[in-house]
């Protein structure tokens, strides 16, 4: 009787610890394409490999989602603190960013992965803990726009303290 009862106690509790664990196609996901960012560096990045403040604000461009539609840009900060030199690399190291959707929704994303140089930098990964996409993770690409020559000027010059990129793809849920 006792095994009996204990079947049915699992069988009645089973469905109730399904629905509790969201499930990647409940996440949702946007891709975002075309945005601006303004990349800042303190101190400024020269030859010398050095730990960096990186902070960026910017735009997210054109963005999309079928799961939610009314997102269709927002805008976004994001900082991180790791190694970079003149021309590269800078990092690996550790981005949290923060987006504020233009449908008033937000989403955070902590500790994604930041690699890149002069030219381009890529967040992989990390872990939306909260807001939209909670549960998923985040993919960009972003290429530099700044005259290069200039940044290598800077370089030699007191530090690279800043530049601007566009956002060739971000990615934010079940990606």
């Amino acid at each position: 009787m006792s095994a009996a009862v204990a079947a049915a106690a699992v069988v009645a509790l089973s469905p109730l610890s399904q629905a509790s664990a969201a499930a990647p196609a409940d996440i949702g996901h946007v891709a975002c394409y075309g945005g601006a960012l303004s990349v800042q560096f303190n101190p400024g990045i020269t030859f010398a490999r050095k730990i960096v403040q990186l902070s960026a604000n910017g735009n997210m461009g054109i963005c999309t989602s079928t799961s939610h539609p009314k997102i269709t840009g927002g805008t976004i900060q994001f900082q991180a603190s790791l190694p970079a030199q003149c021309p590269g690399p800078y990092g690996p190291g550790y981005a949290k960013a923060t987006i504020n959707w233009n449908d008033g929704s937000k989403t955070v994303i902590d500790q994604t992965t930041f690699r890149g140089d002069a030219q381009s930098f890529s967040l992989e990964g990390g872990s939306i803990a909260n807001g939209s996409f909670a549960g998923g993770t985040a993919r960009a690409n972003v290429r530099t726009t700044s005259n290069l020559t200039e940044l290598g000027a800077g370089c030699v010059l007191g530090g690279v303290t800043s530049y601007d990129a566009t956002i060739d793809q971000f990615a934010v849920g079940d990606i």
